[in-house]
């Protein structure tokens, strides 16, 4: 599954890109422009705004309207109406900032580009594949919260 997010998304964008989804998202395009490219890409539009979800919908496009007010919400609502996996697996996950791939890579290879505490702490890596992007990840405080997330959206199902 593909998805094209309008610029009111960026924060389900990121979400989505981590549990492995293709997720274009585009912050300065007009309803036009996102519509086709939607129908050009074939993805599925990811809307907050009432209006282009319906002008999508009367072009036959496939569309889903995320009016939710916290992220555990609208997860759930994706879920729901796609049937999404709401768990991590990083052999898809993709780089939340830039969408591309990311891969687990040798601990030595990060050294110098984590802070130390962070790279004597943690054993496992993983960086984006895109070279304009290369950013690092590694499952730290935050992987708690990410968990407690997901659950909390599979349970509104």
């Amino acid at each position: 599954m593909r998805f094209l997010a309008d610029g009111m998304l960026g924060n389900i964008t990121r979400w989505l890109r981590l549990l492995g989804y293709d997720v274009k998202y585009e912050k300065l395009r007009n309803d036009n422009e996102l519509l086709n490219e939607s129908r050009m890409e074939n993805r599925i539009l990811l809307t907050a705004d009432v209006e282009l979800f319906r002008l999508a919908r009367r072009r036959g496009l496939e569309a889903v309207l995320v009016k939710e007010h916290s992220t555990v919400e609208g997860l759930s609502r994706l879920s729901r109406k796609l049937n999404l996996q709401l768990t991590v697996n990083h052999e898809r996950s993709r780089c939340p900032t830039c969408g591309s791939p990311i891969m687990r890579v040798e601990k030595r290879l990060v050294e110098g580009k984590v802070p130390d505490g962070t790279y004597d702490r943690y054993r496992r890596f993983w960086m984006c594949t895109s070279a304009s992007c290369s950013k690092i990840y590694w499952r730290g405080s935050h992987w708690k919260k990410i968990k407690q997330t997901l659950e909390k959206a599979k349970k509104m199902k």
